[in-house]
């Protein structure tokens, strides 16, 4: 599995100072008291598309980024508890390779989403939040077991998602984007299998 010695040193200091970065942006809170985060991007992007008149496409188009950033940021999360309390080195090794590579689609969605002048999630929704601290509360392999499987799961749905809107996604920009991402999406969902396959038989 690739680990931070593989990177360059331009790319290894890039990633820290992100991942350090990160945290005071999003940490795990849903974005302000009383708030979901995921929600109000949604309902912003809700509000502007109404007041646009534009199509169902177009709002579908606003959802899959809020998707998919809402499972890039939970991703995050669920890396940084790996390197920080998993039992297995597989397992570790796995949550230095998912902060890496979901920071750098966090970097590019938001990039996207802001030359489009959509809203996106700055911080888990309440949904992302319960799933998180589900496997908070966890230990030992069942941390790991849990943590993977819920990773599995929400690569899955990117995965859809980008399939999708690599040929249904309104805009261009965005269907290129998916068509980009997508074999990278699909490399990081087999990496998540076979590490699950790998825990299955830990007690």
């Amino acid at each position: 599995m690739r680990s931070l010695q593989f990177l360059s040193k331009p790319s290894r200091r890039l990633f820290w100072q992100v991942a350090v970065a990160l945290p005071l942006l999003t940490g795990c809170s849903s974005g302000g008291e009383g708030t979901d985060a995921v929600e109000a991007a949604n309902a912003q992007n809700q509000s502007k598309i109404s007041d646009e008149d534009v199509t169902a496409k177009q709002e579908a188009d606003a959802k899959f980024l809020v998707k998919v950033t809402g499972n890039a940021l939970l991703e995050v999360e669920l890396g940084k508890l790996m390197l920080a309390r998993a039992s297995s080195p597989i397992v570790r090794s796995y949550g230095t390779r998912v902060v890496q590579e979901r920071l750098e689609l966090l970097a590019a969605l938001r990039t996207l989403a802001g030359a489009k002048k959509l809203a996106i999630p700055p911080a888990l929704g309440e949904d992302e939040q319960a799933a998180y601290h589900e496997v908070n509360t966890r230990s030992g392999t069942q941390l790991d077991k849990q943590a993977v499987a819920l990773i599995v799961r929400t690569q899955k749905q990117d995965e859809e998602a980008f399939d999708k809107m690599k040929d249904d996604a309104y805009d261009g920009d965005i269907r290129g984007f998916a068509a980009k991402h997508l074999p990278a999406v699909e490399e990081q969902l087999a990496a998540a299998d076979e590490v699950a396959d790998d825990i299955e038989d830990m007690p």
